[in-house]
């Protein structure tokens, strides 16, 4: 029998999910069907914050919700690198006993980087520090503080213009300053921190290997994810 998984993006702007398709749809198994989920036009365009991150998963759920599309599929993959509140909404809907697992790509980036290397950072999108980012990684790790994060760096990129033609040159130039950057903090690995990152990862070890800085791990967190989504999915219900 045929997976049905569901890859959310709760923000509105369509490419950021042309962008996952891309990304995602290479190592999606022979016997998973993958449909992707974008935000209602009246959601923000981007996640920036607490209150833009509660906006979008109030409205995501109310459209899933009334579709019925909590029901429809075996898996969800929530593709905000924050610890979204859809992740946590629909997991409290279908209840704790369910079959179908509900994750974040920013519980799945963190899980692979913890396993495969020493250090860790975030190349984000956006404009100066991220306290709710870091927070996040606490709370993840259950500790205040860890000699494993080295932290998340803003790259200076909206959301929105990642995806954009016109401001293609900057948006490879900033990714790789930014990667730098991490590196330079000593993360031997680098989780690209946004959706619409997906498929980016050459920009980043360029970025590294230019400054000087040897090799490092990228992960894609929405790929992470989807990795991991399907193992989960295929213990719960076994193939035909």
């Amino acid at each position: 029998m045929s997976i049905r998984l569901l890859v959310i993006n709760p923000n509105s702007t369509e490419s950021i999910t042309d962008g996952l398709r891309d990304a995602l749809e290479p190592y999606r198994p022979a016997d998973i069907h993958l449909d992707y989920f974008t935000g209602p036009s009246h959601a923000p365009t981007g996640i920036r914050d607490f209150r833009t991150g509660v906006q979008t998963a109030a409205i995501c759920f109310d459209e899933l919700e009334k579709s019925g599309a909590l029901e429809r599929y075996d898996g969800f993959l929530v593709c905000c690198f924050t610890d979204h509140p859809l992740q946590h909404m629909i997991r409290e809907e279908l209840g704790p006993t369910s079959p179908k697992p509900c994750i974040g790509m920013f519980e799945a980036g963190l899980s692979k980087a913890l396993m495969l290397g020493r250090k860790f950072g975030v190349l984000s999108t956006g404009f100066g520090p991220k306290p709710l980012l870091s927070k996040g990684v606490m709370n993840f790790l259950g500790a205040a503080s860890s000699d494993r994060w080295a932290g998340g760096i803003t790259s200076g990129i909206a959301i929105e213009e990642l995806r954009q033609a016109d401001v293609r040159d900057k948006v490879e130039r900033l990714m790789k300053e930014t990667a730098a950057k991490v590196a330079e903090k000593g993360a031997d690995t680098i989780i690209m921190g946004c959706a619409g990152m997906a498929g980016m990862e050459p920009l980043v070890r360029a970025g590294v290997s230019e400054a000087g800085l040897g090799e490092v791990r990228v992960i894609d967190a929405a790929v992470a994810g989807l990795v991991m989504l399907a193992g989960m999915v295929a213990t719960e219900k076994p193939r035909a």
